[in-house]
């Protein structure tokens, strides 16, 4: 039988592992983020940019429905 003591380390030690995970994707998508808006500042400055119309009249219309 498991004493209260083992319970509340395997449940201390799953919620660190998940902790741990969560922080991790966290840390991932602000990467991620980062490399995408450097890569579109870079593009500004080169004027290389392009704007995707479609997608922007898209949005803005789904935003005024």
């Amino acid at each position: 039988m498991i004493n209260s003591i083992q319970q509340s380390y395997v449940a201390n030690a799953a919620l660190n592992t998940n902790k741990t995970d969560k922080e991790t994707k966290i840390n991932e998508t602000q990467k991620m983020e980062n490399d995408k808006v450097s890569k579109i500042a870079q593009e500004v400055k080169d004027g290389t940019y392009k704007i995707d119309l479609k997608a922007t009249a898209s949005a803005m219309a789904d935003s005024l429905i």
